[in-house]
């Protein structure tokens, strides 16, 4: 009987307590529930502001590298040959001694020559003794005038041929020269293509090939089509003149190529093959790292478009429907279509949907477009700065 009233009253003083501190706890509850539905600040989030820019517009054209110079060595009299001189592969001097022909042929002829013209020389020294004894004659009317005027075209004769002989002696050297073979540019020098006892034969047998490479050319095309649209937004006043000093050349294996190129050579016809339009550009190759035959990439601008709109590449988000960027606009994040141009550093050049001085979010937004019923508010680094706030990626 006493335990059932002490258990009685234990119960009675339980339920006492939990009303005197049911109170409070109510309180507690209604507080984070105020706290939890209470609006906050608008979220900040850093924008940039976009602008003017000019574009340098582009194309990316397949290229073929050819020699800045090329020359055929060629055997220029018929002889042997009789010693290869260079190394195969090297660099050559222009004059530089190549191949040497047998000559012996052409020493006697030289020697033949020479006599030739001493012989000649006399016979107009004699000539000229007659025509002086003729002359006093006829003073004399000791010989006739027919006689006198004779002797004169014979020594007239005379001289001529001894001007055939020295030129017939000249000739003889140069072939004689000719048997000592030289570059004829500076360059480097491919593999022989004739061997010591080959016969060669005057003006037909190739002996070697000298390519200069220190500069090449790069021979590519365009189409005719595109080269009349280009000239027609020229022509309104769309676009001006592309810099024809800086052509990109990517090579074989996607490197870069330190030097740029200049354009040199631009036809003045179509192909009526292919429609197209046939371009040379020149660069500098020091290195000799492009070699003739090689195929690579170059990036011609073609024109330069002035005042074009200009993002951050981290402000614009690729998604199926098309690029786009996000704008604040009444506390909200708003999508904005954009059409892209081409990309130049840490920017995309945009060709439509903003205008100079539109502000877009470049804080990281694959989050905050989840964050349904959320106010932002759009304030760039220095805004943010003056503000004392951290300008906080979110």
């Amino acid at each position: 009987m006493k335990k059932t009233a002490l258990f009685s009253m234990l119960i009675i003083a339980g339920m006492v307590s939990v009303q005197q501190f049911s109170p409070s706890l109510a309180v507690a509850e209604d507080s984070a529930s105020e706290a939890q539905s209470s609006p906050q600040g608008p979220i900040p989030v850093t924008v940039e502001a976009v602008q003017a820019d000019s574009e340098v517009v582009t194309q990316d054209l397949p290229g073929r590298v050819s020699a800045y110079r090329l020359a055929q060595v060629r055997a220029r009299v018929t002889g042997i040959i009789e010693k290869r001189v260079f190394d195969e592969g090297t660099h050559v001097d222009a004059g530089e001694v190549l191949f040497k022909i047998e000559d012996r042929t052409l020493k006697a002829t030289h020697r033949a020559r020479k006599a030739d013209v001493a012989n000649a020389v006399a016979a107009y020294n004699l000539s000229q003794q007659t025509l002086k004894r003729y002359k006093q004659l006829l003073s004399m009317g000791a010989v006739s005038r027919q006689e006198y005027d004779t002797n004169a075209a014979q020594s007239q004769q005379s001289k001529a041929q001894v001007e055939q002989a020295k030129a017939n002696l000249e000739i003889a050297k140069i072939n004689l020269d000719y048997a000592t073979v030289t570059a004829p540019i500076s360059g480097r020098i491919d593999k022989a293509l004739v061997t010591e006892g080959a016969l060669t034969s005057a003006e037909s047998t190739q002996l070697a090939n000298i390519e200069q490479i220190d500069k090449v050319y790069i021979d590519f095309t365009r189409t005719s089509a595109d080269v009349i649209r280009i000239r027609q937004a020229m022509n309104a006043g769309l676009i001006s003149g592309p810099d024809d000093k800086n052509i990109e050349i990517n090579l074989g294996d996607g490197t870069i190529y330190p030097e740029k190129g200049q354009l040199e050579f631009s036809s003045m016809e179509v192909d009526e093959a292919t429609g197209a339009i046939s371009l040379r550009a020149v660069v500098d190759n020091p290195d000799f790292v492009l070699l003739p035959g090689m195929f690579v990439r170059v990036k011609v601008p073609v024109a330069t478009t002035n005042n074009v709109i200009k993002v951050p590449q981290k402000a614009v988000n690729i998604t199926p429907k098309g690029p786009e960027v996000y704008m604040v606009k009444d506390s909200k994040l708003v999508p904005v279509k954009i059409e892209l141009g081409p990309m130049t550093g840490e920017y995309w050049f945009v060709r439509s949907g903003l205008n100079h001085g539109d502000r877009v979010v470049v804080s990281d937004t694959s989050i905050l477009k989840t964050m349904a019923g959320a106010q932002f508010v759009g304030m760039t680094s220095a805004e943010m700065q003056d503000a004392g706030m951290t300008a906080k990626q979110q």
